[in-house]
């Protein structure tokens, strides 16, 4: 028995023996044409490239994709299909240098895929395996190839991959397995993005992994804590047995919990919604039953590219985004971007500490261009959906003005153009810089609704840069200095009539909700890893916990609040 840990990467529980998935390497023809047969060669890599379109479209079109991931996935590779550059580089490659459909083809995605492998974009290049797949495709259409990688594949087996693409999940999930092994793969990739959202465990990246297992080992998968049990022993087998078992009872306890609503004990609404980073992470919102998108991240639009998204491509994304989850709220948190981040695109100066420096709604504020092409597209898209503002950043109620005032520029300027754009969008602020907190009379007067970032409002409160290891046991998020400014934020926004959130880290840890929803706080935004446990707590909550922290004193010392949190709050932190 040897228990092996690797990288999580979807969560479940599985069993069974190893079949290594061998992907054979396609051999490709690699003799020149002659020229006279280049436009009959030509019609051989379009009727291929057709054929693939139409495996696709018959999947979308048969209702069979069971995810809202699996559809945009499928919708990346019809969009990589029909790209005319990739169409032209084939075209030339056959017609021009007289290669064969197949090295043609070849030859252009490997170009792609190596391409995207060598940017230091981890998420981008992570989207080679999309290339790959599409590749792969295209290539079996071309070659007649029929062979079946999943023939030895059925529900006693953990398949294991070098690497697993889109399609080898699909195909996972049509055969009823549970779980598989990656050797490698990224956490972002489309294929653990469809894993988790199929409910397919994924461990990948083990070190020596063929050192212990062979075909046929049986195996023990743990897509939680990314661990594998290879040869399990009795022991090992009873307890995988009770941990089937609990995990059941978890699934049934969560889908009870799931239909009730979101009331404290004493009849109070509190809102539960997302943090989300990626379209694709949009179906949680369904399937967790939560009242919407609290921060949606917008930064993914950066990723890996070296050109700006355009005011067209952000609003066709927040559009089909609002669509999807209407009428429930959409919140999108302009780009919280500094100059280091954007380096592929454009010349910056270093900045010795850019946490301090040039970023969010200062870095917007600074590059007009960009800040334009994103509101306009909100604007635009809000048409189409509950769509809210928030911006990152901010220090005070002079910025908000300044935001303000550009907002209705744009918005005229849609009118005049006679473009559909929905002025009538809330506009919130994050708190997460101190001043901001100790001016949120000001700002609550001024906005809709305020978020509190307690990711960043700890590391400004306390000086404490939250990625340095060595001073990360100075980084804590219920410091007394950091509640008085949640409390202080949470009390000026009931006074205003104001809806109050928290979207930074600590809306996603059970333990602190008892003392966030005693402050005021009504709404939480968090991972929806985390979600059914801060349902639970919340509605445990009760007339009496408010009271409790409304007349707790929080100039006390730091022992004076743990004993708040972790005694006299206990009994409300069960789930």
């Amino acid at each position: 028995m040897k228990i092996l840990k690797g990288t999580s990467m979807a969560d479940g529980l599985s069993s069974g023996k190893a079949v290594f998935i061998t992907v054979q390497e396609i051999v490709i023809p690699q003799d020149k044409i002659d020229p006279a047969r280049a436009e009959a060669e030509l019609e051989e890599a379009r009727r291929a490239f057709k054929e693939s379109k139409t495996q696709l479209l018959s999947v979308l079109e048969s209702g069979t994709a069971e995810s809202y991931e699996q559809i945009e996935i499928i919708s990346t590779h019809l969009d990589i299909l029909d790209d005319p550059e990739i169409k032209n580089f084939v075209e030339t490659a056959i017609t021009k240098e007289y290669d064969n459909a197949a090295s043609a083809v070849n030859e252009v995605f490997l170009s792609a895929i190596n391409h995207l492998r060598s940017l230091k974009n981890k998420m981008m290049a992570e989207r080679a395996t999309d290339f790959d797949d599409v590749r792969s495709l295209i290539l079996g259409h071309l070659m007649q190839m029929e062979e079946d990688l999943f023939k030895d594949v059925d529900e006693d087996t953990i398949p294991i991959f070098e690497e697993a693409f889109p399609s080898h999940i699909s195909r996972l999930k049509e055969l009823g397995i549970n779980g598989y092994i990656a050797k490698h793969g990224g956490y972002t990739s489309h294929a653990s993005i469809l894993s988790r959202a199929l409910k397919i465990a994924c461990v990948s990246n083990i070190p020596d992994l063929d050192k212990y297992v062979k075909e046929g080992t049986p195996l023990l998968l743990d897509g939680e804590s990314g661990t594998v049990v290879v040869d399990p022993d009795s022991e090992q087998l009873e307890f995988f047995a009770q941990k089937l078992q609990i995990a059941e009872l978890i699934k049934e306890k969560n889908e009870r919990l799931r239909e009730r609503e979101n009331l404290t004990k004493d009849g109070d609404r509190v809102l539960l919604n997302l943090n989300i980073s990626l379209p694709e992470e949009l179906d949680a919102v369904d399937e967790l039953n939560a009242d919407g998108v609290g921060l949606f991240r917008t930064e993914f639009l950066f990723m890996g590219r070296d050109t700006l998204p355009d005011e067209e491509e952000q609003y066709q994304t927040y559009k089909k985004m609002a669509e999807q989850i209407a009428p429930k709220p959409l919140t999108i948190r302009t780009f919280d971007l500094g100059g280091d981040k954007l380096s592929d695109i454009f010349e910056s100066p270093h900045e010795e500490n850019p946490n301090l420096g040039n970023r969010g709604i200062r870095f917007m504020l600074s590059h007009p261009q960009m800040l334009k092409a994103q509101l306009r597209a909100i604007l635009r898209a809000a048409v189409h959906g509950n769509i809210r503002i928030m911006f990152p950043m901010v220090a005070d109620v002079e910025d908000l003005w300044e935001l303000r005032h550009k907002l209705k520029q744009y918005a005229d300027e849609l009118y005049y153009e006679d473009i559909p754009y929905n002025d009538d969008v809330q506009i919130g602020t994050m708190v997460e810089v101190p001043s901001a907190a100790i001016n949120s009379d000001l700002l609550a007067q001024e906005c809709d609704f305020l978020s509190i970032g307690t990711n960043d409002l700890v590391q400004y409160t306390l000086a404490v840069d939250r990625g340095n290891d060595q001073v990360h046991r100075f980084y804590i998020q219920h410091h007394p200095a950091v509640l008085k400014l949640i409390k202080m934020t949470a009390d000026s926004a009931i006074k205003h009539g104001k809806s109050i959130s928290v979207c930074g880290e600590m809306a996603s840890i059970p333990e602190y909700i008892p003392i966030l929803i005693g402050m005021g706080i009504t709404e939480l935004s968090l991972n929806a890893a985390a979600y059914y446990k801060v349902k639970q707590v919340a509605l445990n909550c009760d007339a009496e916990l408010k009271e409790t922290v409304q007349n707790f004193d929080f100039g006390v010392s730091l022992s004076g609040v743990e004993h708040l949190i972790y005694s006299q709050l206990k009994p409300y932190q069960e789930t």
